[in-house]
């Protein structure tokens, strides 16, 4: 059966597992190996090498990500983090712009505002719920527009169908980290985003006990991010791979649980004398907190 026909919670527990079975293990095992054979018929970044981010954990849990967020790749990275920076320098260089969302988790913040100056990207910040005056903010140079679906820590949600179209029509590449949406509530690939990114530590893996990223969207844009990555080093380790694939397979369960728990929650602290603010995507009537269509009508509050 296709990856296109299955259930997201068929495609959690047994995409990108290998096939046929290591010895029949229904678990991936943990190959804690660093080098592979190699029968010398590839370049470089196809050498069978655990810092080139091809070993057989890698490509396991990489698969995965890819079918729960309905691409054709991914490449999984030692932090969300290294994802996140390695995919800005994939698609910026010396002397670009981009545009980025003015309320953003503060690693990414730091990220923007204190290293791509010294590397000589500039960036403007836009506001992610008034698309009207994006265009005001675009340059020549502009190659790239980075949000968040929904906003670490106040939880904002852009417009991001508008991100989308505009992002289209002016020839940039649209990246989101969809780590607070996950792929049960959004998957921005399927929605138009070039590139989908995660902290595989919150949702992805939800058990607590491993850091990870991602990157994911086409192919030929993500083998360029895994291609900077393979320069970088920050790959994820075999047993760290193992247990956010492991992580993967109650994905579904999780957050749909976890929606319904938070919009509880979101809704009687609402109402609370004591309390004088909110920031729930879900709630009515809260501006720049509506869920996107075609998304989960509830969000998960983490």
């Amino acid at each position: 059966m296709s990856s296109a026909r299955r259930s997201l919670d068929t495609l959690a527990v047994h995409a990108g597992s290998p096939r046929p079975r290591v010895l029949g293990a229904i678990v991936t095992p943990v190959f804690q190996s660093a080098m592979y054979e190699d029968d010398g018929a590839g370049v470089y970044h196809d050498i069978p090498y655990i810092r080139l981010n091809n070993t057989p954990n890698q490509i396991a849990v990489q698969r995965k990500i890819a079918a729960l967020e309905g691409a054709e790749a991914a490449v999984v990275a030692a932090s969300g983090m290294a994802a996140i920076t390695t995919a800005l320098l994939t698609v910026l260089r010396s002397g670009d712009h981009l545009l980025v969302q003015d309320s953003l988790y503060g690693g990414t913040h730091a990220f923007v505002t204190h290293d791509l100056e010294t590397l000589g990207i500039s960036y403007s910040f836009i506001a992610s719920d008034d698309p009207s005056s994006w265009e005001a903010k675009l340059r020549p140079t502009t190659r790239a527009v980075y949000v968040e679906t929904i906003s670490n820590p106040l939880m904002r949600v852009p417009d991001l169908e508008a991100v989308v179209a505009f992002a289209r029509r002016r020839g940039l590449v649209s990246m989101t980290d969809n780590t607070f949406a996950s792929p049960v509530n959004f998957r921005p690939v399927e929605r138009g985003f070039d590139l989908s990114l995660h902290s595989g530590t919150k949702y992805l893996n939800g058990h607590s006990d491993v850091a990870a990223g991602a990157v994911v969207g086409a192919e030929g844009l993500v083998l360029r991010v895994k291609q900077k990555l393979d320069h970088l080093g920050g790959s994820l380790d075999p047993h760290a791979c193992f247990l956010l694939e492991r992580g993967m397979k109650t994905l579904a369960l999780r957050v749909r649980r976890q929606n319904e728990s938070a919009g509880t929650l979101a809704r009687l602290l609402a109402e609370h004398r004591a309390v004088s603010r909110v920031h729930y995507p879900g709630l009515p009537g809260i501006p720049d907190t509506t869920a996107p269509r075609g998304s989960s009508t509830a969000w998960a509050a983490c």
